[in-house]
């Protein structure tokens, strides 16, 4: 009796029940999957299906592991709510709410992250909003520096608010998840705070280890270290390298880019008019794309009117170059000193402008 006992305490503290709701009925009959990730957190596995019954869903268990990530789905779900929905499963009643704007509640875990979803609700919201207002009048020059300004500043909000939370919940599964969602926001400085407090058992997982590796590249390329080399082909395919440009005695701004990417190419008018300025009083620039083939490449550098050297392996996101300077968004702009030191890395085009007049004036 005294096991039996025993055995009924541990499965009530272990208990968990997600209760879901559903806008409307039109969801009646529908299938509802509860799934979690797979060993390399890179599929999603269903491990538990319930039908939708007056508009609402329920999943009950055990969760004898501790908190642990998963995700809910609907069998033939709209646009907008075609993405699975984080919960995590713990001991306790969640609550579940299934709609264009889906929230999770209920539990220490489960509260953190609806606090954490709504703030960034808000500010993409408000991204998008500055966006759309961005396309309305594109001569207003003084109108788009501006838009420019504030969308800057809402993206390092949102890089801020989800730094604070993987770094409030990086010893969870779920704090360590958002981080290979969200690892190329985050400087130098961020990572090396975050990637010691990963928890060893998923240190064996490939996109563990490529934030690892990220972290290291960008540490070993930071501001005021010497640049390293990157070897490749220019689009005639020529043996070509960084260091055939750096050091040089020329300031030399890389530019890490590809044709098939919409922000480089909006970029690439006003280096454009940097290079048209500024190539014969000191200044080289060095593109290192990312591309996957040489006829996109090619095409690419004619449309956009780029003059300035260029070097490719043409492997997409495997690039070594992007690799060895931890590089996981484009464009990605870096400036070197004459002898070749770092000077600024991550900036856009007009604030490499800025810097190149005041070291060239």
């Amino acid at each position: 009796m005294a096991v039996a006992v025993l055995a009924t305490s541990c499965g009530e503290k272990d208990a968990f029940t997600i209760n879901g709701k559903l806008p409307d009925g039109t969801y009646n009959g529908q299938q509802v999957y509860l799934k979690t990730l797979d060993e390399n957190w890179k599929d999603l596995v269903a491990i538990d299906t319930v039908n939708v019954v007056d508009g609402e869903f329920v999943f009950k268990g055990l969760s004898k592991e501790g908190a642990i990530l998963h995700f809910i789905s609907l069998d033939d779900a709209p646009d907008y709510m075609s993405k699975p929905i984080p919960v995590v499963v713990e001991p306790g009643h969640i609550e579940v709410s299934l709609d264009s704007i889906s929230t999770v509640k209920g539990t220490p875990s489960n509260n953190a992250y609806q606090a954490f979803a709504g703030k960034t609700n808000v500010i993409n919201a408000e991204i998008k909003a500055i966006a759309q207002k961005s396309k309305q009048d594109t001569a207003n020059v003084a109108l788009q520096a501006d838009l420019k300004k504030q969308y800057k500043n809402k993206n390092n909000q949102l890089t801020k608010e989800t730094f604070d939370f993987i770094k409030g919940n990086i010893q969870s599964q779920m704090g360590t998840y958002f981080l290979t969602k969200n690892y190329y926001r985050f400087s130098a400085e961020q990572l090396k705070e975050l990637v010691p407090s990963i928890k060893p058992e998923y240190k064996s997982i490939a996109r563990i280890q490529k934030i690892e590796a990220v972290a290291q590249a960008l540490n070993a390329t930071s501001t005021g270290k010497v640049f390293i080399d990157i070897k490749g082909k220019t689009p005639e395919d020529k043996d070509a390298a960084l260091a055939d440009y750096a050091g040089k005695d020329k300031y030399v701004l890389v530019d890490f880019w590809a044709s098939w990417c919409p922000p480089c190419r909006e970029e690439m008018p006003k280096l454009v008019e940097l290079y048209k300025e500024y190539k014969d009083k000191g200044l080289e620039i060095v593109g290192i794309s990312l591309d996957k083939t040489n006829a996109d490449w090619v095409n690419g550098i004619k449309i956009l009117n780029i003059t300035w050297p260029q070097i490719s392996d043409l492997k997409f996101w495997d690039s070594e170059g992007a690799a060895i300077y931890g590089i996981s968004s484009i464009p990605h702009l870096m400036l070197l000193d004459k002898d070749g030191k770092i000077l600024a890395r991550g900036i856009d085009a007009d604030e490499a402008k800025a810097k190149i007049a005041e070291l060239l004036k």
